[in-house]
């Protein structure tokens, strides 16, 4: 048996100055990793379309690591989310497979850039309309704790296992 005493803290004083320092500090690191999420998108666009594989491959999960570092606030456009980072499995029937994950198989499975020019345009399109809306987010304490709490959790039960990157197997670099 045990008993405790006080009071419930509330976000008031030092602690609502901590949590506004680190919303303001998550926003900041968002802009910069949107900012180099879509300057790497670019690059691996440029890669794809030139039939270039060996670049595309080199430069995937340097960019996929931008991409990562902001899921939280990408996942709050549940249309737009899927579209840049569904694996095949996860695609609707009657819904075409865009995004990362469609060029990755192509990089790594297929072997080829046949096909993809399409896949990358829309890539780049779809990442510079998430980059446009990011800065409409709402950041508040509780985006960054549970977007905290649930890639942690994908990486215990995904990344670990090579679920997210299965084509190219570079969970680790995410």
């Amino acid at each position: 048996t045990f008993t405790t005493t006080g009071v419930a803290a509330s976000a008031s004083g030092t602690t609502a100055a901590g949590l506004t320092a680190a919303v303001e500090d998550y926003r900041e690191f968002v802009a910069t990793e949107s900012a180099a999420l879509l300057a790497g998108t670019r690059e691996f666009v440029a890669a794809v379309k030139a039939g270039d594989i060996a670049e595309a491959k080199a430069l995937y999960p340097e960019v996929r690591v931008h991409w990562e570092r902001i899921a939280p606030v990408a996942e709050v456009f549940a249309e737009l989310d899927p579209k840049l980072d569904a694996r095949e499995n996860d695609v609707e029937p009657g819904t075409e497979w865009t995004g990362w994950h469609r060029i990755e198989k192509a990089l790594w499975i297929e072997k080829s850039t046949d096909g993809m020019a399409a896949y990358a345009d829309r890539l780049l399109a779809d990442t510079e309309e998430l980059v446009a809306l990011i800065p409409t987010v709402a950041i508040t304490p509780s985006l960054l704790g549970n977007g905290a709490t649930e890639l942690l959790q994908e990486v215990a039960t995904g990344k670990v296992t090579g679920e997210e990157e299965r084509y190219s197997r570079t969970d680790l670099w995410d």
